[in-house]
């Protein structure tokens, strides 16, 4: 019988939405969208929590609730705003004294950088920095804090993909507790996100990034703000920093299972060494294996075969991508198994089965010819 599936952030009440059939997510690259939300980018860092790194520095509370902390550091962006760090000196020596003694401006950077942190809402940073040039400068990097900070959010959390014929009492032990067993069973109801019933707490995730976001949100209200066109340019490049910066392509990526201590390397499961650009690999990658591994469904569904699918081997796992070399350079290989073969040769059975032993082969050159079609 046919499932549809969807991946889960049961803690966080996230959803991708429905992917459709188990073969859609493994070979139409509907679950793409799932290497965002692990990738951690280099700018960002993570609290070390008992011997733990980036994406798996965990701890439970008493809820048994994953927490995953991330900070972000400004070391290596701020080399990219000098002119506004001068902007800032400036202040600090020589305007501080000039204002009147009841102006806000009459503070010290440092009082300015401590009201931004006080600020939940971006928005809100936004709102602020566009008060004049200085408080751009002082405002630009809580704004890059933000943006840094949404990047990856499911990185450290507990996933698995789950279908319409998943019974929420038979996961995983422990995985679930009563109120979200309860509310994955309203969610697998739902085929078209649209038609969400109120009892649904899920949302979906993804959308516009928030660079994007803030984009438009200040051409809304420069509309009503008009301002030169440097200013505008100045403040649009804010607002939209390099995030390919962030996740070099001359590093080799791997995806980490945080919870097993295993991790898979994009250039075994790639294609070609030319469908990879960095976390992202093109056909077929990290989010493939992903799906291959934490599907979970009450009712058996065989592909080609393989009969994994029904009860995946790191349903419910935490996971992130980053570069292999992060974790050879700054922790060590010890603890950690590489599993890229032993899961090459489960998909292998599984799609070899399905679409035939050249699988790999007609995989890529239906890719390329789809792209002689049109981009990709």
């Amino acid at each position: 019988m046919v499932q549809h599936w969807q991946v889960i952030a049961p803690a966080r009440k996230e959803t991708t939405g429905v992917l459709g059939e188990w073969m859609d997510a493994l070979a139409s690259n509907s679950a793409g969208g799932l290497v965002p939300l692990l990738a951690v980018p280099l700018n960002a860092h993570r609290e070390q929590i008992d011997g733990f790194v980036p994406g798996e520095n965990a701890e439970d509370n008493e809820d048994g609730d994953f927490i995953c902390s991330k900070q972000t550091r400004r070391d290596g962006l701020s080399q990219n705003h000098s002119g506004k760090a001068a902007r800032i000196e400036r202040h600090n020596a020589t305007e501080i004294s000039m204002t009147s003694p009841k102006s806000l401006l009459n503070f010290p950077s440092t009082i300015h950088h401590q009201i931004f942190s006080y600020l939940d809402f971006v928005e809100d940073v936004l709102r602020f920095s566009l008060t004049n040039r200085y408080f751009w400068a002082v405002g630009l990097s809580h704004i890059e804090d933000h943006i840094i900070n949404s990047l990856a959010p499911w990185a450290g959390e507990k996933i698995m993909c789950v279908s319409d014929k998943s019974d929420p009492h038979d996961f995983p032990p422990g995985l679930l507790n009563a109120t979200q067993a309860e509310e994955v069973r309203e969610l697998n109801k739902v085929y078209d996100l649209n038609s969400f019933s109120i009892r649904n707490t899920y949302k979906k995730i993804g959308g516009p990034p928030l660079s994007q976001r803030l984009q438009r949100w200040f051409l809304d209200y420069e509309a009503s703000h008009y301002m030169g066109s440097a200013n505008r340019a100045e403040i649009m490049m804010g607002l939209k920093p390099e995030i390919l910066e962030f996740y070099p392509r001359d590093q080799r990526w791997i995806l980490r299972n945080l919870t097993t201590r295993e991790y898979v390397r994009g250039e075994v499961i790639a294609l070609k060494e030319e469908f990879i650009h960095g976390p992202q690999i093109e056909v077929f990658g990290f989010a493939e294996v992903l799906i291959s591994r934490i599907s979970w469904s009450s009712e058996p569904e065989k592909i080609g075969g393989g009969d994994h699918i029904t009860r995946g081997k790191w349903a419910g796992h935490r996971f992130d991508i980053t570069p292999l070399a992060w974790l050879q350079e700054k922790h060590g290989m010890e603890g950690w198994r590489d599993v890229s073969n032993e899961i090459l040769r489960e998909i292998d059975l599984t799609l070899g089965g399905q679409l035939g032993d050249d699988w790999r082969d007609q995989m890529a050159r239906n890719y390329g010819e789809a792209c002689e079609a049109g981009p990709c």
